[in-house]
């Protein structure tokens, strides 16, 4: 994980009636007002959208300060274990984009990409005939993605 050399600071206040007023480097983070059961959720957002730690001040309403680092976690969102079940004969998954196409996608086998990054998988026979579909590439440690549309 980059750290940068300055955190983004998130500065939370709570209320007296328990809602979170939540700004990052002093821009509001929300229009809506969490609430204090809500915090560890938004620090948790805060992180992913930073994409780094970010330095946290709780300001109670009594006016004691906590100050600690919060960094993002490890899982993607989206991650099966957080976000989807078996349902029957299927899996069911939330937290989609209303109409969004979705697909699943099975790990055949796994690679360490080179010194430049650069993965190359050899794919059975039986993937590599396949006309109908796409194939993702997915960095488990970058999280990042990649599409591959099989050719028709």
């Amino acid at each position: 994980m980059n750290i940068p050399v300055v955190l983004p600071i998130a500065r939370v206040r709570v209320d007296d009636a328990g809602e979170l007023h939540v700004t990052l480097d002093g821009e509001p983070h929300s229009a809506d007002h969490p609430r204090r059961p809500d915090l560890q959720r938004v620090l948790t957002d805060l992180t992913r959208e930073a994409g780094t730690p970010v330095r946290v001040e709780v300001i109670e309403a009594d006016g004691t300060t906590y100050c600690d680092i919060a960094t993002p976690t490890e899982q993607p969102p989206g991650d099966v274990a957080d976000t989807a079940a078996h349902s029957g004969a299927g899996v069911r998954g939330v937290g989609f984009h209303p109409g969004e196409r979705v697909a699943v996608a099975y790990v055949l086998l796994q690679q360490t990409a080179d010194a430049e990054g650069v993965a190359v998988l050899r794919l059975p026979a039986a993937a590599l005939a396949r006309r109908d579909g796409a194939m993702l590439l997915f960095g488990l440690d970058s999280h990042v993605g990649t599409l591959i549309r099989t050719p028709s």
